[in-house]
């Protein structure tokens, strides 16, 4: 059974796009619904306390996503890899998730002395990450931390 590897970042910034002209010339059905999240995550040492810059974006889909169970039967969120000391990942999630995601970001994200944290669980049994590999994340938390 693989164990949960935990790893907490304070984002640094997100990003929200939609713009009606961009979606008309395009037609493209995801504009505005993509949500980025940057941050860094530092003293790991699950990731050899390396500095490593992480991305993540949750892109907006119509009907709730089919998140498949994992062998240790959670569900699997997405999968995240690393590559040269950077993780990156999309995750789909229904309208209701992404509205209340972004409606907490827009809240939280300006006010002094408010940090947003993330923690992803990740399944593994390896004491370290290596580079190139893909894990499962079967958990995203955020909470807003203010200063102590």
């Amino acid at each position: 059974m693989n164990k949960i590897q935990p790893l907490s970042f304070p984002v640094n910034n997100w990003e929200h796009l939609y713009s009606l002209q961009k979606a008309i010339s395009h037609n493209d059905q995801l504009t505005g619904r993509k949500l980025s999240l940057s941050g860094q995550i530092s003293n790991q040492p699950f990731l050899q306390n390396q500095a490593t810059q992480i991305d993540i974006n949750f892109i907006q889909v119509d009907q709730p996503p089919d998140y498949p169970l994992t062998g240790s039967d959670t569900h699997e969120l997405g999968t995240i890899t690393l590559t040269e000391q950077q993780l990156s990942t999309s995750i789909k999630i229904d309208r209701k998730v992404f509205e209340e995601l972004r409606m907490n970001l827009m809240e939280y994200a300006d006010i002094d002395g408010i940090h947003i944290m993330v923690t992803l669980g990740l399944l593994s049994n390896e004491k370290h990450w290596h580079n190139g590999k893909t894990l499962q994340i079967i958990q995203l938390d955020y909470a807003m931390k203010g200063n102590s």
